[in-house]
């Protein structure tokens, strides 16, 4: 069975216009577990389809399994599209690749001897099959439906033996669009962190990535739906979720590399590092986790959140931890959720709170801001993106926030990706508008800490420090304009 259609030089597997560049890179990339995505028309489901056939075709009496979560939608889009390659292949080969289709088991049984089966997999008797199945390699359309016992259970079935006791390429392959929960969490933060899990790899494909949709099907999609929309599925944006908090927040525009804590060059005209601000702030946990938070300042603003601690345990755990991990004789100021200062303990007879647990064992908290919807403006005032900013970061750049994020802090980016407003229980009410509690302890620590600084845009002109960027550029200006009117 040939693998290429060496007249027309192509790779016969993805029909008779071959693969897509960002195909190719997906079919020839060497790891175990593979994610293709990231956006409507990018070509997902045909290179899922396409790479399934060619591992039936490369090992005679290969198993494998193609799922979604729901059957009927695996009937109605993704089988469709298996057996429109079926047949582009078939009539590029003048021959039959296709020996039996038995819809009742659900199989697909090719001339080789190989065999793809398919089939749902949210229901109780799509899980029992699967725990019955030994597979070769695995498919899943639209993972991000399914949930994660799902896929660890389809992982744990990647031990089929061939007919001549040899094993073949093990594999679990993947399409989503962009959406919250394990899929981007497996593959794509690690991918945008530069830090991959082992034997993983997450190929974007996007609309603009595929030659082959009709014409004018990117302007339409453009102009036809919300801005959110074309962010999420035109763009393929991970974060830009349904109801997400803080929307400006991009991981390549606020999230910066450092290796190790406080020991870094930050680099800055006339600012080094032992001139910053340096305060942190606590989001307690009981039974949940604790979260504390470092941040510097720069004389222009510039806010940098510079290591994270993130654990769950007792309070005398956290305090170890924290002085471990920080230098506190370095930061000036601490700050904590108000609710802390409860009287919900005793000792020795008296009220106590976990505020005097803390100032017990070494660390003294203030009482942070806890006004929920301004901490949340107040933090998107500090990611938008401001045109005419010198960027403190990148050298010559023009265009920055005012708040970037290290890279160490990975629980906190996560949550700020994942961090949505609460679904009102009736849509006509006038329900508080609230985020929604779930794993969003870093960003609270967040919100503590941004509340500490006022906002960006009510400094007024002579609060500029003499020899920061921002009074260096109101000078410049000034000089600029004196010129011109024949002051200089």
């Amino acid at each position: 069975m040939p693998i290429l259609d060496t007249s027309k030089e192509i790779d016969i597997f993805y029909g008779k216009l071959g693969p897509t560049k960002k195909q190719e890179l997906f079919r020839d990339a060497p790891h175990k577990y593979k994610l293709f995505g990231g956006g409507v028309g990018g070509g997902k489901t045909v290179a899922l389809c396409a790479e399934m056939l060619r591992l039936a075709m490369l090992y005679a009496g290969n198993r494998l399994f193609l799922g979604r979560h729901e059957g009927e939608a695996l009937r109605r889009t993704t089988l469709v599209t298996m057996f429109s390659i079926i047949g582009e292949i078939e009539t590029l080969l003048s021959q039959k690749l296709v020996s039996a289709h038995n819809q009742t088991k659900k199989e697909i049984v090719l001339i080789n001897g190989s065999v793809i089966m398919y089939g749902g997999l949210g229901g109780k008797e799509d899980q029992d099959r699967i725990k019955s199945l030994e597979i070769g390699a695995f498919a899943v359309d639209e993972s991000s439906e399914t949930n994660f016992d799902v896929n660890k259970m389809l992982k744990a079935r990647l031990r089929w033996q061939l007919p001549d006791g040899t094993y073949p390429r093990f594999m679990g392959l993947y399409a989503s669009n962009p959406e919250p929960g394990w899929v981007k969490d497996t593959f794509v933060t690690p991918h945008a962190m530069g830090q991959p899990l082992e034997e993983h790899i997450f190929v974007q494909s996007l609309v603009k990535d595929n030659p082959y949709l009709p014409p004018g099907y990117l302007e339409d999609l453009r102009r036809d739906n919300p801005p959110d929309w074309v962010d999420r599925y035109v763009e393929g944006s991970w974060e830009a979720l349904e109801g997400q908090i803080w929307k400006e927040f991009d991981y390549r525009t606020h999230v910066f590399p450092n290796t190790e804590y406080p020991d870094i060059h930050i680099p800055h005209v006339n600012d080094v590092p032992s001139n910053y601000y340096m305060w942190g702030s606590l989001d307690h946990g009981q039974s949940n986790p604790t979260c504390f938070l470092a941040f510097h300042v720069d004389n222009d603003n510039n806010i940098y959140v510079m290591d994270e601690y993130y654990d769950k345990g007792l309070v005398s755990k956290h305090v170890s931890c924290i002085k471990n991990q920080f230098n506190l004789e370095l930061i000036e100021d601490l700050v904590a959720d108000p609710s802390i200062w409860s009287k919900t303990r005793e000792k020795d007879g008296q009220e106590w709170s976990v505020a005097d647990e803390y100032d017990e064992q070494g660390i003294f908290f203030m009482k942070a801001n806890n006004e929920v919807l301004a901490g949340l403006n107040r933090v998107s005032e500090y990611f938008l993106v401001a045109p005419e900013r010198v960027h403190p970061l990148i050298a010559d750049k023009i265009g920055s926030p005012r708040l970037f994020i290290s890279a160490r802090c990975k629980k906190l980016i996560k949550e700020i990706g994942d961090y949505i407003w609460a679904k009102k229980s009736n849509e006509s009410s006038n329900n508080k508008e609230e985020p929604k509690k779930y794993n969003d302890h870093a960003c609270d620590a967040l919100r503590y800490g941004i509340m500490t600084r006022p906002s960006p845009f009510s400094k007024k002109e002579d609060a500029l420090v003499e020899g920061s960027f921002d009074w260096y550029m109101r000078e410049h200006k000034k000089n600029d304009a004196n010129q011109n009117l024949g002051y200089l």
